[in-house]
């Protein structure tokens, strides 16, 4: 199918990019990689040679795409194509790919390590197209491939896309620092308001009717208790670390997934001295903004599933330490959120019910003394009257010989679109119960759709597998507990025993004191034991009910089965449905050109989404046979809220980037070209460095080697925005090595941990001390971040094994020539990597990639056989760190055996020679 002609708005995007190298931002849903696709398009040619850097793998799907469409019907001998390269692309591959030319997306790590290896033709480069503009940094590789490029190639263009507004409003002068890094300096914004974007999507009036749908009581309550949550844990959040404002982390914003992005980067310099009570609540944001998401998509009965997961994850397994429960799961709106999520799904009878109900209870898999309430989703009935109404409206339609095409339903995400299948698929499918009328709510009373039903079944099957498993193995860790114990007692009743759970005597009760949301803790453990008990006596109900329904599972086979099926009864079950008759439900996420393929007549919207609205708007201004959009949202919810904040935060991002705009100054270094940030500093303290080393003016580029898997590290553009030279080789020891007689392994503060708690670090140290004279770990701290390992209260005068500060102690004795670096951030590592060249030589590369090597081919010959290794390691003084020495000294456990105390002296310590030493060769 051929794609539609490019809107006038479009066009001008389009011409606006060929004319000039700029930074094009457009609002979200105006086709960004409909955009792309025609600029890579004329760029696609071996006449050519441009980059497509930062795609994902679903934007290199829509460029495919988007070219398979592009060549149907075209006549040229040139075929337009997008090269992909990946990590399983090998050198040679890519060369020949690179000589060829064309447009080749080739992720950035893989690209700067072939420029710096001369693999790619930098004089064939014509130019590079940097999609996502927003998520460039000056610290990303990026940034680090622009800058090569420009200096290998200065006619070479760039042009930079993106459709995230919000993201160049967020700290001091984003866009100015983002431009900057991409070398532009024309900035390009097309907002809805835009003149000439109204023009062409106001020329069609898109016919909408907006649906309303007021929310149960149940739901408002929900709602309101999360709210109540989200409060309660921002603003003891912002009391505890005294790092967040309350004006800019309310619960409006954290509503939105940014949200989290903010609080982690306000709270990242400080984030390794906060407690765990603090690093917990900001992960229980997370979890709170989700639920207030599942409230509007969920059904009652998989939100209390989520619900019951949460519980359960936050309560130990048994004969474990208590873990710290969810800060919020203690206040009373957590109790207030349990309850009516179970209150809307199901209620325990207090009295025996009809035996009848009984009896079809038991027959449906369902315990039999609840009642099932299973509230359904308020929207999904008004989906129903809608599609009764389109359904008139299309046999009417046929019936004059009019356009009726398919029905579109728009879902935010794959398990909604789930859920609307199965109530559709059984829309008139319906359970009757005979309720008491004390449980008559006075809607639907005893009357659940189907779906319903299996849903509360399947709810009460995975409880009770989920809980049945845990309080097994609580009772065969008691003495003298049997499993016979509620073998008298009616299936699905609640004991005696639970009730007296629940009512303990007050005596008894412990005080909790404090007045944080964390006060009254105990009330969800108690709520998870009663669940957990709940779920012990349903296990038994679901396996005495668990083959009676297995004929109704099989009702939707038995026409397959059937005696009288015909070949002629084919069209009967299968086909091809006319379009008047046809209903495709689709998710937001999942959409690719969606309303070009279907070119439907009516477009359902279950859920609000800003992006897709202006996709409609464009697809009417392409087609009239859009003839109704429904509009559906939740009056006075989350959902809309989220909607409605979602459009006025674009809005002001753009309204901010045109005053910016307006005021924009991007200064130009001496070769007339865009000064990257911080990089006249760095090239100025390292060559003032080296200059006074040499004693010279004429400063030689000094060079450092560096293993590629640092590529993913910001440090390697630095030292090039620095001066240094930059030689990428895939080093077996140490990270970077200065020069023939210095190596420096560089850790994170996440990776330090790791490696000291893993031994990985002794054997890195092990290693480096080994083959270099002079060894350094080097600890570097991120951009702004804390330059403190511990808090002062965390420092003590007592050696603990799980310390940092007593791990990097074992490591300094254990290999004396050690020298460890600490950097604040990778911009002061240049500086020390500046002064550490001084008066020194420059490293030899082929050196540099050979040490090692044959301790590797050792290390894996003698760890092939892993039962040698585990003896090895079980023989008193063989530990994790030496043992490896032993496996490259010896290659079999015999030799070990037969060495003399003076061989085992030369590999290890005096100590651990003599333990080994006298446990082989003493008397048994």
């Amino acid at each position: 199918m051929a794609l539609d002609p490019l809107l006038a708005f479009q066009r001008q995007v389009l011409d606006g990019l060929l004319d000039e190298d700029a930074l094009c931002v457009v609002a979200r849903g105006f086709g960004l990689n409909r955009i792309l696709a025609e600029l890579a398009r004329v760029c696609a040619t071996p006449r050519a040679l441009v980059f497509l850097l930062n795609a994902s793998d679903q934007d290199e799907d829509d460029l495919q795409h988007y070219f398979m469409q592009m060549r149907s019907g075209e006549t040229t001998d040139e075929p337009s194509t997008v090269h992909i390269i990946k990590n399983e692309t090998n050198a040679t591959l890519r060369a020949r790919v690179y000589r060829q030319g064309g447009l080749i997306s080739v992720t950035s790590r893989i690209l700067i390590v072939d420029l710096l290896n001369d693999v790619v033709p930098s004089e064939l480069i014509t130019g590079v197209i940097v999609h996502n503009a927003s998520r460039v940094t000056a610290e990303s590789i990026e940034a680090f491939v622009l800058r090569v490029i420009r200096q290998q190639n200065k006619q070479a263009f760039v042009k930079a896309l993106s459709d995230a507004p919000e993201t160049f409003t967020q700290g001091f002068a984003p866009m100015d620092k983002t431009l900057k890094v991409l070398g532009l300096r024309h900035v390009q914004l097309w907002p809805r308001f835009h003149v000439a974007v109204q023009n062409d999507l106001s020329r069609v009036e898109t016919p909408v009717v907006e649906l309303r749908q007021p929310q149960t009581r149940a739901m408002i309550d929900l709602q309101q208790a999360v709210l109540d949550c989200l409060s309660a844990m921002i603003s003891e959040l912002c009391s505890t670390t005294k790092l967040l404002d309350t004006e800019t982390f309310n619960v409006e914003s954290s509503l939105f997934r940014y949200f989290d992005s903010m609080v982690k980067r306000r709270l990242n310099p400080y984030w390794h001295r906060l407690s765990g009570r603090a690093r917990g609540m900001v992960s229980d944001l997370t979890l709170l903004r989700r639920v207030a998401e599942l409230i509007t998509t969920y059904d009652s009965v998989s939100l209390l599933e989520y619900l019951d997961t949460l519980l359960l994850s936050a309560k130990s397994a048994p004969g474990a330490l208590p873990g710290p429960a969810a800060s919020w799961m203690g206040t009373d709106s957590a109790n207030i959120l349990y309850s009516v999520a179970r209150a809307r799904t199901f209620v325990r009878a207090d009295e025996p019910l009809p035996e009848s109900t009984q009896a079809t209870l038991r027959t449906l898999g369902l315990p039999d003394n609840i009642v099932p309430v299973l509230e359904v989703p308020p929207k999904l009935e008004v989906l129903a009257n809608i599609l009764d109404e389109i359904g008139v409206l299309n046999h009417a339609a046929v019936a004059k010989g009019a356009d009726a095409g398919p029905v579109l339903i728009m879902a935010s995400s794959a398990r909604e679109c789930r859920m609307i299948r199965s109530y559709l698929s059984s829309l008139h499918d319906y359970v009757e119960l005979d309720i008491p009328q004390q449980y008559s709510n006075g809607k639907h009373s005893g009357r659940h759709p189907k779906m319903m039903v299996n849903l509360l079944r399947a709810f009460f099957m995975w409880k009770a597998q989920a809980t049945g498993i845990r309080g097994s193995s609580s009772q065969s860790q008691r003495p003298g507990s049997t499993a016979t114990g509620s073998q008298n007692q009616r299936p699905g009743s609640i004991t005696g025993s639970q009730n007296q759970m629940r009512h303990a005597p007050s005596a008894k009760r412990r005080r909790v004191r404090g007045a944080s949301v964390a006060a009254g803790v105990r009330g969800p453990r108690a709520q998870a034991d009663v669940l957990e008990q709940e779920s012990s006596d349903l296990a038994n109900t679901i396996a005495a009910n668990d083959s009676t329904d297995a004929d109704s599972a099989d009702d939707a086979d038995d026409y397959l089965d059937s005696d009288d099926w015909t070949p002629n009864a084919f069209d009967e079950h299968f086909g091809l449905l006319p379009n008047a008759e046809t209903i495709i439900v689709h998710s937001y996420a999942s959409e690719r050109n969606v309303l070009t393929a279907l070119q439907p007549t009516h477009i359902i919207m279950f859920a609000p989404d800003a992006a897709f609205i202006r996709k409609v708007e464009m697809y009417r201004a392409h087609s009239d046979r859009l003839q109704q959009v429904y509009f559906l949202v939740y009056d006075n919810s989350l959902e809309e809220q989220r909607y409605l904040s979602a459009m006025r935060r674009e809005r002001e991002a753009f309204e901010r980037l045109i005053g910016d705009k307006a005021t924009l100054v991007v200064p130009l270094d001496e070769r007339g070209t865009m000064a990257s940030p911080g990089s006249r500093l760095l090239q100025t303290v390292a060559n003032r460095t080296l200059r006074s080393a040499r004693n010279t003016d004429a400063i030689e580029p000094a060079t450092v080697i560096v293993d590629v898997r640092e590529f993913r590290a910001p440090l390697a553009s630095l030292l090039h925005a620095a001066g240094f030279r930059v030689v990428p080789r895939t080093l077996d020891v140490g990270d970077y090595v200065l020069h023939d007689g210095l190596v420096v392994e560089r850790k994170s503060l996440p990776d330090l941990i790791g490696s000291l708690r893993s031994g990985r670090l002794f054997n890195q140290a092990a290693a480096m001390t080994r083959h270099y004279t002079s060894a350094a770990l080097l600890v570097e701290f991120e951009v702004n971040a804390s330059f403190s390992l511990q808090t002062i209260n965390g420092l003590t005068d007592t050696i603990s094994p799980s310390a940092i500060s007593s791990q990097l102690s074992m490591l300094t004795l254990t290999f004396p020539r050690l020298r460890i670096l600490w950097s604040s951030s990778p911009y002061e590592t240049v500086s020390i990597f500046a002064e550490l060249k001084q008066g020194q030589g420059e490293p030899d590369a082929e050196r540099a990639v050979g040490v090692g090597q044959d301790d590797g081919a050792v290390e894996r010959d003698s760890l092939y056989n892993a039962a040698s290794v585990a003896l090895l390691q079980a023989v008193p003084g063989v530990t994790l760190k030496n043992y490896q020495i032993l496996a490259r000294r010896f290659r079999s456990m015999r030799e070990v055996c037969e060495a003399s105390r003076s061989d085992l002296e030369m590999v290890l310590d005096a100590g651990p020679a003599k333990q080994v030493y006298e446990f082989l060769h003493q008397a048994s």
